[in-house]
């Protein structure tokens, strides 16, 4: 959504017009400075107690939301929330992962980790690799070694 966007919704702060169907809405494009404003509201949203487990109350989103509309006009549906939300937990546990490896090294002038290229190779083929092992193919019927029961009533 551009910001062109933002200032068609009005004097009234609300977002434009969408036809409803089985799309999220309008694409939001987030800039350094809404990041900082999501996820300082998040941090702030934490020390209030709007958080049960690993989510976030409704509240915490309202205020999300609420943060972005009142320093950038910038309307962003909660789903666009919980998406960058999310990707940025998948993200903190992949560099947690490497800060946690001893194979890799943090260095915290260049804010990069580093590690050799045969480090980096197993690194790699682990992300690659399915989290489950995959199953040999078998026959076409792969619950041939059950017995069948009877079904009522034959």
């Amino acid at each position: 959504m551009s910001d062109e966007d933002f200032v068609a919704a009005g004097a009234n702060n609300n977002p434009p017009n969408h036809t409803p169907g089985k799309h999220r809405g309008p694409r939001f494009s987030w800039t350094p400075a809404y990041e900082a404003t999501f996820f300082r509201s998040l941090c702030d949203s934490v020390r209030l107690g709007l958080r049960e487990g690993s989510t976030f109350k409704q509240e915490a989103w309202d205020r999300a939301i609420q943060a972005l509309i009142d320093r950038h006009s910038a309307y962003a549906h909660k789903t666009h929330l919980i998406n960058k939300s999310d990707n940025a937990r998948k993200k903190f546990r992949l560099w947690r992962g490497l800060r946690e490896d001893p194979e890799f090294l943090y260095d915290q002038t260049t804010r990069t980790v580093t590690a050799t290229d045969d480090a980096w190779k197993r690194h790699i083929e682990v992300a690659r690799s399915p989290p489950f092992p995959t199953a040999p193919p078998g026959p076409a019927n792969h619950f041939t070694h059950h017995r069948r029961s009877p079904s009522p009533g034959l």
